[in-house]
C-alpha cells in the first residue's frame, strides 16, 4: 500500500534557502555595508572639530542628533530609534559571523585538515583574525558609548564641569589622555582590518566580483575605504594628543 509523504514547512526550498550559508553571507554583507555607511557619517561629524570655531559646529551637530525632527518627534526619539537599529545590525552581523565560522569548522572536519591548514597559510592576517577583531570592536563600542555618550566614564572632567554639556570639550579632554588615545588607536586598527577584509568579502558575496578587473577594483576600494576610515577617525585625536587642537 502506497503512503503519501508530505514535505514539512521546515524542509521547503524557501526555508532551506533562508537557512543556507549563502543567505547568511548575503545578510552579513548587507549589515556590514550598513555599518560602514554609519562609520562614514560618524567620521564626517567628528571632522567638524577641525573647524576653527571653538567647537561650536561640532556641539551643534551633536545636539542636533538629539533634537532631530523635534517637535514632530519627541527629543531623543530619532537617536534612540537609530541606536536600536544600529545595535540590531551589530548583533546580527556578529551572530552571523560566529555561525558561519562554526559551520566552516564543522564542514572542514578532520578529513580536510590539510586543506584547512593550507587555506590558513594562504589567508590574510585580517581574514584569520576577523572574529577576534570583531570582539575587540564590540568591546570598544561599549567603551565608546560609556565615555562619550552616556558619560559614565569621565576622562579629564567630573560632574558639574562645562564638558558635561559641551561635547567638543569631552572629546578634547579625553584624547589629551595618552591611554585613551592608545585604546582608540588599537581599536581603529581592528576596525580598519575588519573593513579591509569584510569589504572584499561583502562585494564578492553580492556578486560584484565577476572577473580579474572587478577583483582589482574591489581590492583597491577596500584599501581606500579602510585607510580613509582610519585617517578620518584618528586625525582629530592625533591633533588633540599633540596639542594642535586645544580648548
Amino acid at each position: 500500500m502506497a503512503t503519501l509523504t508530505t514535505q514539512s514547512a521546515d524542509t521547503t526550498p524557501q526555508s532551506r534557502a533562508l537557512r543556507s550559508t549563502v543567505a547568511r553571507k548575503f545578510l552579513m554583507a548587507l549589515t556590514g555595508i550598513f555599518l560602514v555607511a554609519f562609520l562614514a557619517m560618524h567620521m564626517f561629524g567628528n571632522l567638524k572639530l577641525l573647524m576653527n570655531d571653538s567647537g561650536a559646529e561640532f556641539d551643534a551637530y551633536s545636539h542636533a542628533l538629539r533634537q532631530f525632527l523635534v517637535p514632530i518627534l519627541p527629543p531623543y526619539f530619532f537617536l534612540t530609534l537609530f541606536r536600536i537599529v544600529l545595535g540590531a545590525a551589530v548583533i546580527i552581523h556578529m551572530g552571523l559571523a560566529i555561525d558561519l565560522t562554526l559551520r566552516d569548522r564543522k564542514v572542514s572536519g578532520v578529513g580536510f585538515k590539510r586543506y584547512v591548514q593550507r587555506r590558513y597559510l594562504e589567508g590574510s592576517f585580517a581574514a584569520r583574525t576577523m572574529i577576534w577583531g570583531g570582539i575587540i570592536i564590540a568591546l570598544f563600542l561599549v567603551f565608546h558609548l560609556l565615555q562619550f555618550t552616556d558619560q559614565i566614564i569621565k576622562v579629564g572632567y567630573s560632574a558639574g564641569d562645562p564638558a558635561v554639556d559641551q561635547p567638543h570639550l569631552r572629546v578634547i579632554l579625553g584624547f589629551q589622555n595618552w591611554g585613551i588615545y592608545a585604546i582608540y588607536f588599537v581599536a581603529m586598527l581592528a576596525v580598519c582590518l575588519h573593513i579591509w577584509h569584510g569589504f572584499r568579502s561583502a562585494f564578492s558575496t553580492l556578486g560584484w566580483r565577476v572577473g580579474n578587473s572587478s577583483t582589482v577594483v574591489i581590492k583597491v576600494c577596500a584599501w581606500l575605504v579602510s585607510i580613509l576610515v582610519f585617517v578620518g577617525f584618528m586625525l582629530v585625536p592625533t591633533l588633540i594628543a599633540f596639542g594642535v587642537i586645544t580648548q
